[in-house]
Parts: structure tokens; sequence; C-alpha cells
């Protein structure tokens, strides 16, 4: 007698829902493996990023506040002569009496000192320029019209509330200083030779004749391009206004030889504001800017939302700070040694963080009823030694 055999084509239905439960627990398991990794990406390249910016903004910050006060040498001098009465009337980006100036946020969209200041691009303010509301106005028609310079000062309506403002002022560091060709008289015009790396100064602008007992900041005239290695300079012979632009005034005492340079002043003033561009989500990062000279703010940094600083001061002259001040309680600019830079940086994109935003969230916009952007930040502190008097 023959058995037939059934054969088994196909799964039970409790094979199949066993099956699928497996999958799924499996397939789960998979996806929130990939969502952990994926949120641990994003929060190592935020991580990542701070520690970039952080290092980028104060590289490019310590550089300047070493630069600081640099005069050749002359460097340890106190008192630089100038032919603008009274001295205050110097342009602000040229003022090289002064190595450091600081403005302390010290409220709500309140700085001290003002940040008015500052060369501004507001109207009534004062625009960004070597002579523009610096010379009296009995010798604004030898030049153009707005000047040199004008249009490209600080939004200072942009600065962020709350965050410090630091310029920092030096002479020109070249690897051959522009050297005084002969011995000068009153009404005699600079002859310097052409430095390799060329001079740094055009007409209508402020340049600093030095040497190491003397230095005065003087108003260019004219200069000629360069012919034979020489270059000349001219300036304003008598006085006009409150402006003495000759060399019987510029030298104070005796004359300035071939042991002295003309050389071109560099300024950088650095500020929070908002940047160009925008992160992932939408909105705007704040960031490090810097003004340098008569040239528009450039956006230096991006995911920087605060900069404090404080001024390490030496009241006994060893050159060793005693305390650390805000610019608002520093009396004497050249009783500082040491700046302490503390900046506080993001991770630009939404990463998860929950730390609340230095300023709020009106720029870095937060997430719906919460009190945080999903940015993770840390603060970055590094205090620069002064290597001339400021």
């Amino acid at each position: 007698m023959s058995i037939l055999k059934r054969l088994q084509s196909g799964l039970s239905l409790v094979e199949v829902m066993i099956a699928m439960a497996i999958g799924s627990v499996i397939t789960v398991g998979v996806v929130q493996l990939f969502v952990a990794n994926s949120e641990t990406h994003r929060l190592m390249m935020g991580q990542s990023r701070m520690q970039e910016s952080a290092r980028f903004a104060l590289d490019f910050m310590s550089r300047s506040i070493q630069q600081a006060g640099y005069r050749g040498c002359f460097s340890k001098n106190e008192i630089i002569n100038t032919p603008i009465t009274p001295p205050d009337n110097l342009p602000y980006e040229v003022d090289i009496r002064f190595g450091i100036q600081g403005f302390d946020a010290s409220g709500v969209n309140l700085w001290s000192p003002a940040l008015t200041m500052l060369p501004q691009t507001t109207a009534g303010g004062a625009d960004t320029n070597v002579y523009y509301q610096s010379i009296e106005a009995g010798f604004q028609p030898a030049l153009t019209a707005a000047g040199r310079g004008a249009g490209t000062g600080i939004d200072i309506a942009a600065v962020v509330s709350g965050t410090d403002v630091l310029t920092l002022r030096g002479l020109d560091q070249q690897d051959e200083e522009a050297r005084v060709n002969a011995l000068l008289g009153a009404n005699d015009p600079v002859v310097v030779n052409d430095p390799p790396d060329g001079l740094d100064i055009m007409q209508d602008e402020m340049a600093v004749i030095h040497d190491c007992e003397k230095a005065t900041i003087f108003r260019v005239t004219s200069i000629s391009a360069p012919a034979g290695g020489l270059i000349t300079i001219g300036h304003t012979t008598g006085n006009t206004g409150n402006l003495r632009n000759w060399f019987n005034t510029l030298a104070v005492k005796n004359s300035f030889n071939i042991d002295a340079s003309v050389t071109a002043v560099q300024s950088d003033t650095y500020f929070i504001a908002p940047g160009a561009g925008e992160n992932a989500q939408g909105s705007t990062p704040l960031s490090l800017w810097r003004k340098s000279g008569i040239t528009a703010p450039v956006e230096l940094v991006e995911g920087v939302e605060d900069l404090q600083v404080l001024y390490g001061i030496s009241t006994d002259g060893d050159n060793t700070p005693n305390q650390y001040v805000v610019a608002n309680f520093v009396t004497n600019w050249k009783e500082v040694t040491t700046i302490r830079v503390t900046v506080v940086v993001n991770s630009i994109d939404d990463v998860g963080g929950t730390s609340t935003p230095t300023h709020g969230c009106a720029i870095q916009e937060c997430i719906p009823d919460e009190a945080y952007d999903g940015l993770v930040r840390r603060a970055f502190t590094q205090t620069i030694k002064l290597r001339n008097t400021s």
C-alpha cells in the first residue's frame, strides 16, 4: 500500500509573522544605530568646527595685539608728535599715539566709551576717512568731496549688544624700511628708498616719519612713482588751519636725517556682528569681523558669537600686570602690558545642543517653544603679552 506524502510549498502564517517581527526588531536597531551615528557625527563635526573657529579667531587677534604700538626703534618712547591741533582731532584709524583702544559692553546696546568714537557708515556719523570730520573744514577743499575711505566704516547698529570691541594700531612692519635719502629742511619733500615690498602709502593719507629719537605723523600731499630706486613724498609747507604740516614742526627738535624712515600706519578693529551667510537651518550665524585701516570691514570667522576683553595693567612699571580690568577702567593705555581675550564660538549648525545662547536667539533662531537653538558652544581664552608700549 503506497502512502502519498503531501509536499510543503511555503510558510505558514505564524512563521511569516514571526519572521516579520524579528526583521522589524533588527530594522529598528539598524535605524537607531544609524541615527545615533549621525547625531554623533554632527556633534563631532560641530566640536571640530568650534575648535577651528576659535583657533583662527585667536590667531588673527593675537597677531594684531603683538604688533600693537610698534613704531620701529621709536617703540619704547611714549610721545609721538602730531601737527594736528588738538591731537584728539587725529583720524581714529591713524591715531598712533595709542596702540590699543577698547570699548567695554556695559549694558544693552551700551558701550563705554561709546562706539560713536569708531569710524561709522551711519548717516550723520563719523564716516570712515582719514580726514572727514577730523581736520577743520577750511582744510577740506583741497581733498575730494568725500575723501579717501568714505563709506567704509563700521555699522555700529549691527555690533552685537554685550560684546566688546577692540582696536589695535602700529606701524607697518616691513623687511626693509623706506629710509630717508637726505637730510630734510623745513620745506623739502621727503625722498626715501623704494623698499622691496613697496610703500603702502597714498596721496591724502597719513604717514609717520620716525627715527630712534622722535616720530611725527603727517599728511602726504603727493607721492611719486618709484624712479631710480627712490620715492618722493610731498607734504604741505606752512600752516593751514589746525594743520602744521611742515618739517620745522614735524621734527620738533633737530632734523630728520638718513637714519629716519617713513612708514604707513596699520590699524585693526575687531567686533562681533551677523555674518553674511546662513547655516543649515536658514539662520544667520554671528561672526568675528575686522576693519583694517580705511578699508571696509571683512568677515573673518563664522560662528564667533561673543568677544570679551580684559586689559592687564602694570602700575609699578615692571611690565607685569597687577590687575585685569575692562576698557572703561583703563586710565592710561600705556600701562597695559597684556590682553586677555575670550571668544565664545558655536557649531554654526544645529547638532541637538541644549545650551542657552550667549545673546539669545534673535539672530541664531531658537527652536520653537524652547530656549535654545540646537547649537553647542564653548568659550576659549588666551592671554597675549604686548611686545611694544601701547
